[in-house]
């Protein structure tokens, strides 16, 4: 695999050179550790003691199936009823931060999938049955 196949890699990525994890043929880490680095002076490594019992979980794994993100909110609430407009417009601004908040209305952030149901949650226990559609949808590779 080469990191043409993982576009938009950070470039202080941290990276695994455990092998013989379990986890190691579809973890990002170790995917990418196998990369040529010659043009790089330093790069970053997760402490190999922290990882050398791994059996099924990491704290560390990245898997490198891409994920379904979204952009764009400044319309999810045009069909809302106007009496509910208000609460929900706050619970999706304090669930985000107003900074966040912000960098998502302006698509300078992604809306991760998490993020996704936890705004469709808000909208469902305010009584909104029907699917939160955002503008955008993009799959990337979750660094």
């Amino acid at each position: 695999m080469t990191t043409n196949n993982y576009p938009g890699m950070p470039e202080n990525y941290v990276v695994c050179f455990r092998n013989e994890c379990p986890m190691a043929k579809t973890c990002l880490r170790n995917i990418v550790s196998q990369e040529p680095r010659k043009k790089l002076s330093s790069i970053s490594v997760v402490n190999p003691y922290l990882v050398k019992n791994v059996t099924d979980r990491c704290e560390f794994y990245r898997s490198n199936v891409p994920v379904k993100v979204a952009y764009g909110i400044g319309h999810i609430f045009d069909y809302v009823p106007s009496i509910k407009h208000d609460m929900l417009y706050h619970s999706v601004k304090y669930y985000l931060g107003k900074h966040t908040y912000y960098n998502i209305l302006h698509k300078e952030r992604p809306i991760m999938p998490e993020e996704q149901e936890a705004i469709q949650r808000i909208f469902t226990n305010a009584g909104i049955q029907d699917p939160v559609k955002y503008e955008e949808y993009k799959e990337i590779i979750n660094w």
